[in-house]
Formats: structure tokens, C-alpha cells, sequence
């Protein structure tokens, strides 16, 4: 399993039903070019389910990033390094 390091955060906000949920998330860097954005939504998930125990992908009936993608907001505004 190759080394994921999170060097820098980025916004994640989830729209369920009207609701912003949001949350800070770490930006993988990765040479095998898996898609960035999955992977920060999928930290971002990770992050809500242990800080607050909510599984966000079940609250929003989904299984994959895909089927949520217009739902999903993230700001690199705050991120140093090309995304």
C-alpha cells in the first residue's frame, strides 16, 4: 500500500436537502494519479464519521462519490500546492 501523505486542507461541504455540512480534509499526494477529488471526499467522510459519528454517505443514500458529485463543494482556495 503506497504512503498517502496529507500535507495541506482543503473545504469539503455536503448539501443534503438544503443542509450544508462541512468539514476540512486532507489533500492526498499521489503519483498513481487517483482522482484527487474522490479521495478528498473520501477523507472528508472519514473525518465525519469519526469526529461525529455520521456516516455521510448513508445519511445521502449513497455508495460512491459519483452519485453525489453535484452535491459536493470543495474550496482549495486555502490549498498551497497544485491540485
Amino acid at each position: 500500500m503506497e504512503m498517502v501523505l496529507m500535507r495541506n486542507k482543503v473545504k469539503v461541504t455536503f448539501d443534503v436537502n438544503g443542509v450544508e455540512i462541512k468539514t476540512n480534509a486532507g489533500v492526498p499526494q499521489m503519483p498513481n494519479g487517483i482522482n484527487a477529488d474522490n479521495m478528498i471526499v473520501l477523507h472528508a467522510k472519514s473525518h465525519l464519521k469519526k469526529n461525529l459519528g455520521i456516516d455521510i454517505f448513508e445519511v445521502m443514500n449513497v455508495e460512491h462519490y459519483e452519485d453525489i458529485e453535484h452535491l459536493v463543494t470543495i474550496d482549495k482556495s486555502g490549498y498551497t500546492q497544485g491540485v
